[in-house]
């Protein structure tokens, strides 16, 4: 399954960038996000293959994702790979200048594996409703960003 988001959003292309990939921003646009702790690399400098955990709450219960650069080219696109016990998925954010105060955003996740208590959860899931959550997700980040200064 893939969760797929565009948006555009009213600030240059750095100023998207900068946002989205700041680790202190997550908790605010991020769905159950509870933490995120750098786990390898150099975290002023990212890098392919560079780690990190993130933990999230979900009706009471916290897991734990580990998170691995794939690719990376600022401010154009970063490809991770989010891995867990119940599922791993690739994460993809494209970043295009629309103008000089204009940027799209293409969000994608692609669950690539899911296990057995996932499979479970997302056979009385829709998926309409998973993609509303994402992009209720992205509207909230586009949101957030139009507000800084």
């Amino acid at each position: 399954m893939t969760l797929s988001c565009e948006v555009t959003i009213n600030k240059p292309l750095q100023t998207v960038w900068d946002y989205v990939n700041d680790p202190d921003n997550l908790p605010l646009w991020l769905n159950d996000f509870v933490r995120y702790e750098h786990v390898s690399g150099d975290q002023n400098a990212p890098k392919v293959g560079d780690t990190s955990k993130h933990t999230y709450s979900q009706n009471g219960k916290e897991f734990t994702m580990q998170e691995t650069i794939t690719e990376y080219n600022p401010p154009h696109y970063i490809k991770l790979f989010m891995t867990s016990d119940w599922f791993d998925m690739n994460i993809e954010n494209t970043y295009e200048a629309v103008s000089e105060d204009q940027t799209k955003l293409l969000a994608t996740a692609d669950f690539v594996r899911l296990g057995w208590i996932m499979k479970i959860m997302m056979f009385f899931s829709s998926n309409k409703k998973m993609q509303a959550d994402h992009e209720r997700q992205i509207r909230k980040l586009k949101e957030l960003i139009e507000q800084t200064a």
